[in-house]
This record gives C-alpha cells, sequence and structure tokens, in this order.
C-alpha cells in the first residue's frame, strides 16, 4: 500500500465503538476514585485542626457555640458542622493613645513618632482657678481574658477600647494638678488602670489590661512660658524667705540673749536696792531706838551728818549765827580743814 498515491482506498479494521466504551468507562472509573480521594481529603482537613500553646478555639455548631478547647496539639471536629476560631490569649498587645508609631525602629535607625493631637490634648485640675491642657502619650497593653467576648461581644474591640480609655482619661485627669502630672506619672497610672478595666468588664470586651503606662507628659509652649516664670517667681520668693530666716536665726537668738542679760541685770539690781533699803530701815529702827533713849545725841548726829554733806559740795560757807551783824565766811578748801572747823570752829576770817 502507497501511502502517497491518493487514488489507493484506505481501509483500517479498528473497533473504534468498543475501544471508545472501554475508555468511557475507565474514566468513569477514575473519575470517581478522584472524587472519593478529594473527598477524603476535605473531610479529614475539615475534621482536624491544631492548637498552638497559648491558643484556644472557640468551637461552634451551626452558629451555636459549643465551648473552648484549651488545650494544645491536634483535635478533632464533625466537619462541615464545627467552626473553629483560634485566638491567641498569650501575647501582650500594645495600644498607643495620644500619639502613633510611624515607622519601627532598627538597629540603624530610631523609631519615629506621629502626635494624635485630639487624643493628647487632656485638661487638668479643672477644680481650680488654674485649669491647663497638658499633652499625654500613653501605652496600653493587654491580652484577651475572655476569648468568647472578645469574638461575639464587640464588633471592634480596638476602637471600643480607645474610647473607652479617652472617656477615663478625660474624667480622671482634670483631678490632678500640674506639679502631680508632670512629676509623678505612676500616680497617673495609678489612678487610670482600675477605672478602664472596669468600663471594659462593663462592654464584656473580654480584655485584660497587663499595664498602663504614660510615657510623657508636656505643656502646651504658652503654658510652659508662663509656668516657667511662676517658677522663677517662687524661687525667688523662696530664695528671700530663707534669707529672712537665716536674718531671723542670726538676730533673734542675740535679741534673747540681751534681753535674758537685761533680765538678770534687773533681778541683781533689784535684789541691791531691796537690800539697801532693808539696810536703811534696819539703822533707822536702831537710830529711833536710840532716839527714844537719849534725843540730843540722835540730832547730834544727824546735824554733824547734815553738816558734812554741807561742807562737802561748797568752798565757801556765809555763817549769820549769834544774832551777829557781820557776816563770817569760811573757806573750806580741803576736808581736814572741814572736820577742824566742825570740831574747833577755828579757821581763817576775810
Amino acid at each position: 500500500m502507497d501511502f502517497n498515491n491518493p487514488n489507493d482506498n484506505v481501509v483500517i479494521d479498528v473497533n473504534f465503538k468498543q475501544k471508545m466504551q472501554n475508555f468511557s468507562k475507565n474514566f468513569k472509573y477514575a473519575t470517581t476514585i478522584v472524587v472519593a480521594i478529594l473527598l477524603l481529603i476535605i473531610l479529614a482537613v475539615g475534621s482536624i485542626y491544631r492548637l498552638e500553646t497559648g491558643t484556644v478555639g472557640v468551637i461552634t455548631r451551626f452558629g451555636a457555640i459549643q465551648g473552648v478547647n484549651e488545650q494544645a496539639g491536634i483535635h478533632f471536629k464533625l466537619p462541615f458542622i464545627d467552626r473553629v476560631q483560634k485566638v491567641d490569649v498569650q501575647t501582650i498587645y500594645k495600644m498607643e493613645y495620644g500619639f502613633r508609631t510611624a515607622t519601627a525602629g532598627n538597629t540603624l535607625t530610631d523609631p519615629t513618632y506621629s502626635d494624635e493631637d485630639a487624643e493628647e490634648q487632656v485638661i487638668i485640675e479643672a477644680k481650680s482657678n488654674n485649669a491647663s491642657i497638658i499633652l499625654l502619650n500613653l501605652i496600653v497593653r493587654y491580652q484577651v481574658a475572655d476569648p468568647i467576648d472578645l469574638l461575639y461581644e464587640v464588633d471592634d474591640v480596638e476602637d471600643t477600647m480607645r474610647l473607652a480609655l479617652e472617656d477615663v482619661v478625660r474624667n480622671t485627669l482634670p483631678s490632678f494638678t500640674i506639679d502631680e502630672a508632670l512629676q509623678n506619672k505612676e500616680l497617673i497610672d495609678e489612678a487610670i488602670l482600675p477605672k478602664f478595666q472596669k468600663k471594659l468588664d462593663k462592654y464584656n470586651t473580654g480584655i485584660k489590661i497587663v499595664q498602663v503606662t504614660t510615657q510623657n507628659v508636656s505643656l502646651l509652649p504658652a503654658v510652659e512660658e508662663t509656668r516657667q516664670k511662676v517658677e522663677e517667681a517662687n524661687q525667688y520668693k523662696q530664695g528671700k524667705e530663707e534669707e529672712a530666716q537665716k536674718y531671723a536665726n542670726t538676730v533673734i537668738p542675740k535679741a534673747e540673749a540681751e534681753a535674758t542679760k537685761l533680765y538678770e541685770d534687773a533681778k541683781g539690781y533689784s535684789a541691791e536696792v531691796i537690800a539697801a533699803a532693808k539696810a536703811d530701815i534696819a539703822e533707822f529702827e536702831a537710830l529711833y531706838s536710840e532716839y527714844l533713849k537719849n534725843p540730843n545725841v540722835v540730832k547730834e548726829k544727824y546735824y554733824l551728818e547734815a553738816m558734812q554733806e554741807v561742807f562737802n559740795n561748797n568752798e565757801l560757807i556765809i555763817d549769820q549765827t549769834n544774832n551777829s551783824n557781820f557776816l563770817k565766811f569760811y573757806n573750806v578748801p580741803n576736808t581736814s580743814s572741814q572736820k577742824a572747823t566742825l570740831e574747833g570752829g577755828k579757821t581763817d576770817e576775810n
């Protein structure tokens, strides 16, 4: 047979129908096996799930919650009927308030941040006339405590948390003073955490707050400038008060010592005067007793003492006694002549 000759008629004796039937039969058989294998694979995959350490599985059947599987490892479920939602309850998540991390840092570059003005501006010291605005940056660390509440009670957990935190911050900070907010951030953390947790529990978020950390507290530029001036004034006032106290500590002890000395001198003088007075009284009483016995002797004594005083205070004495028309003058040059005059009346007359 020449296949190059078109005039030759070609007759091929092949049982085509039988072969097609066999092929169809084999194809159906192979398809059935493949489908069965695929179904087995799907059933196997759909009925097996694995939980890592720190992860729990919330199992639902036709939408109804069946329970929570907390055991790590491989587990079985009803395929196409049971649904398992895995929730990480071990990881501690972070939420930023008042700022956001723009780019994460690495070994070569530092991280960059962007401020959230609507969040970070908070009023403090609102109960007094010194109400002011601070810029507050917080970091909240939290983890899942109840996976069922997390999945089915709140639609957007992080947004709910942020709104709850903002409410707590704006109702807590107004009771703080500027100094407390700037110098003692731990007070802010201690005040916010329990109130924030209570509000999240009220919303059934299934979240547990692990830590609230105040990253930064600052003042607006205008407020900072005013506060700086007030601080300088307070320092000046404090310096003057310290100088005054130092002066008082120096002067007051000295004045007290002088007062004590004057008091003691007064007491001594008083005792001296009283003693002299008592002595005079005793002397007078003794003279009075002698006067009662012999008045002339006492009179003469007082006369001599009076004349002694006269001679002591004068250098010239005029005598008009004895009813004489002539004046007698006595020179009193010294004490000895005074004594002689008193005793004998013999002096030079001018």
